[in-house]
């Protein structure tokens, strides 16, 4: 039968063998450290006696003081010098510390100070920059220019930094030069949408020379070189070398080619906008009725036909049914 742990006779013997147990296994060493702590508490008990032997003939002075004493104190010293130790390490670092943010803080005043006159330096390039895109706006039809930058402000209530509670003036600017970038935004696109509009105008513009030369007689009014008497002119005259390519000075399609007795060959282009263009004097065409052609297209080559003293290019703009001074024209409209 086993043992019942409940019954008191079979828990005696429990207890027993445990003692038994133990008394076997760690009773040597029991013994050992009580032994140790004995004589360790024996030794701590013992007293050294301290002596002052003076070099005059006062009394000696002698007192007694335990090992555990000595102990205590040289324990106390020991702790105290580590103590104070790591106080006076920690104060220098703390001081480090202090020094390094003191020097962080100086150096974060002076960005501070460098950012703010980047901010009053972009204040002011901004707004030297205003006029010119209100100018590029004003060329924009339909425009209200009273009241272009009139919602692109923020009004600084004390200039002078009197009121405390008021923000810095650096603060006040870059709030106004961001609402003033919001609306240069939409200005431009605006502008760009005009250009593109006005790119496709010019495009289509009689705005090139028609040949490489120079104008030897001008639109309007001029005196005849054969009866030197006074004439008006539709067109300019342009000397170029014999045989020179005559250019379209904008796309569009053939609309004539004809011989005349006072201007010779001649070849008509209508453009879009009601533009036709006339080059005379031509030596020869090489283009065809109704063909269409591209800008600075060669079209037909300078000659002498017709009535001219010299080799050259008689060129005509006309709108509807007027003709108008090409002068203007001559690259005035850059590409």
């Amino acid at each position: 039968m086993g043992l019942n742990p409940f019954r008191e006779s079979n828990l005696s013997d429990l207890q027993r063998d445990l003692r038994q147990f133990v008394s076997d296994h760690f009773g040597e060493l029991h013994a050992r450290l009580k032994r140790e702590w004995e004589l360790f508490v024996k030794k701590g008990r013992e007293r050294i006696t301290v002596m002052f032997i003076p070099h005059s003939e006062k009394r000696i002075l002698n007192f007694h003081i335990s090992i555990f004493a000595i102990s205590s104190i040289v324990g106390a010293l020991v702790a105290t010098i580590i103590i104070t130790s790591i106080v006076i390490v920690n104060h220098t670092s703390t001081i480090k510390e202090i020094s390094r943010l003191k020097m962080y803080g100086t150096n974060s005043k002076i960005q501070i100070v460098k950012y703010k006159d980047e901010i009053n330096k972009l204040y002011d390039i901004f707004q030297k920059l205003k006029p010119e895109i209100t100018y590029l706006y004003s060329l924009t039809p339909g425009q209200d220019m009273d009241s272009l930058w009139a919602k692109g402000g923020v009004h600084n209530p004390d200039p002078e930094g009197v009121n405390e509670n008021s923000p810095p003036i650096e603060v006040l600017n870059i709030q106004e030069v961001e609402k003033e970038l919001r609306i240069t935004r939409d200005l431009l696109s605006k502008i760009k949408v005009f250009l593109e509009a006005r790119k496709k105008i010019i495009e289509n513009t009689p705005s090139l020379w028609p040949v490489d030369g120079y104008i030897i007689s001008n639109f309007g009014e001029r005196t005849s070189p054969y009866t030197f008497k006074k004439e008006y002119s539709h067109g300019i005259d342009i000397a170029a070398f014999p045989g020179a390519e005559i250019r379209a000075t904008a796309p569009g399609k053939v609309e004539n080619i004809w011989w005349d007795s006072a201007t010779g060959l001649s070849v008509s282009v209508s453009h879009k906008y009601g533009f036709v263009t006339v080059y005379s004097h031509c030596q020869r065409v090489s283009v065809n009725i109704d063909q269409k052609i591209s800008k600075g297209e060669a079209i037909a080559y300078v000659g002498r036909t017709g009535k001219t003293v010299r080799p050259s290019c008689f060129y005509q703009i006309r709108i509807g049914t007027e003709f108008v001074d090409p002068a203007p024209y001559l690259n005035k409209i850059v590409q």
